[in-house]
């Protein structure tokens, strides 16, 4: 197909054309607990430019019951110089009960090959661009 890339992944759709234009938007919403909604939301771009600057960002926000506030959120980015120098960044921060937080910090380091960089993430299917 070219350079046409079309993508579906559960929910959401990956379309470019040529180098340009991958974006898809996802919106799931959890069942209420009470009167409480527990949305969650993701957004994902992916904007390549020839073979320069691809860029991936995932934003999950979970709001929980009562007090207890829970949020995700994950941020991948994706830096790429000329056909090298791929690098991801995963940040994931989640806020549990009372004064008890952790965070997870995730970084990945990719080669990146024209057309065929594979952006590898855990537990999700792999992007080809």
């Amino acid at each position: 197909m070219g350079y046409l890339l079309l993508l579906s992944l559960g929910l959401l759709s990956f379309a470019s054309i040529g180098y340009l234009a991958l974006a898809a938007i996802g919106t799931w919403c959890n069942p209420a607990i009470g009167s409480v909604v527990l949305p969650a939301v993701g957004i994902r771009f992916l904007a390549p430019i020839g073979y320069v600057a691809p860029a991936a960002i995932d934003v999950r926000s979970v709001v929980s019951i009562g007090c207890l506030d829970v949020a995700a959120i994950d941020v991948r980015s994706v830096v790429s110089i000329g056909c090298l120098a791929v690098v991801a960044i995963i940040v994931r921060y989640v806020v549990s009960i009372g004064s008890l937080a952790h965070a997870t910090i995730g970084f990945w380091s990719l080669a990146y090959v024209p057309l065929l960089s594979l952006l590898s993430y855990s537990l999700k299917p792999q992007y080809v661009f």
